[in-house]
């Protein structure tokens, strides 16, 4: 197994795993227990759109939430549920829609499952982090040295620096929640979902992006 990681965009054209630890990839992957597909949209007037049209429409910009939206937010999503939720964030979604194949959602509640998966559907992954506004991230730096360790493979120099920077999972943590991310956002009253995406494997959910929306991997496995 061959693993990279790159920042903010897909070098490759194979297999990815998308990383926005706070909050996006956390987020989508709880939204998969309330609505059978996730629709990330990078902007914020085309997420209008969808809300004209019915669609339930979370969203922020900057860590806020935006105005008539729901959170970006793993905690209050599971408070809705239906079909489809509309998605729009600052980085992650963003990231997503420039794929140039098919991306996995990754995030430390999926740590394992998501591990899992991409051994299991390639035999080369690329790990993205997402960062804040072109910005280097220390919290999806860290959760890819976790997703990297548990997939386990030859990795290139920056993966491998990722699995060298977790070895000792209470720094980790205490990193997370010192990062420029988690400040902002405990200062946005959002401490509680920190401390939701600091949880290791509290969900088997495998989100999967193809085609513009996002599905978990066994919804796409029952479909064809």
């Amino acid at each position: 197994m061959r693993i990279r990681l790159s920042f903010e965009r897909q070098e490759g054209s194979g297999l990815c795993i998308m990383v926005d630890l706070l909050r996006a990839s956390a987020t989508i992957t709880a939204a998969l227990d309330q609505f059978r597909e996730v629709i990330p949209v990078a902007d914020i007037e085309e997420a209008v759109k969808y809300s004209r049209k019915g669609y339930p429409v979370a969203g922020e910009r900057g860590g806020e939430t935006v105005p008539g939206f729901i959170a970006n937010s793993p905690i209050e999503v599971k408070n809705y549920s239906g079909d489809a939720l509309v998605l729009t964030t600052s980085n992650g979604t963003r990231i997503l829609e420039s794929v140039k194949s098919h991306a996995l959602v990754g995030c430390l509640n999926n740590l394992d499952a998501v591990a899992e998966a991409a051994r299991e559907l390639s035999d080369e992954v690329e790990v993205v982090m997402a960062g804040v506004n072109g910005r280097f991230a220390i919290e999806d730096f860290l959760c890819a040295g976790e997703i990297i360790a548990a997939i386990d493979g030859e990795m290139d120099e920056y993966a491998e620096a990722s699995v060298l920077a977790v070895q000792d999972r209470s720094l980790v943590d205490d990193a997370i929640r010192r990062s420029r991310s988690a400040e902002r956002l405990e200062g946005l009253g959002f401490r509680d979902d920190i401390e939701y995406c600091i949880r290791r494997n509290i969900t088997g959910n495998v989100p999967v992006y193809r085609d513009g929306t996002v599905k978990l991997m066994e919804e796409i496995r029952r479909l064809h």
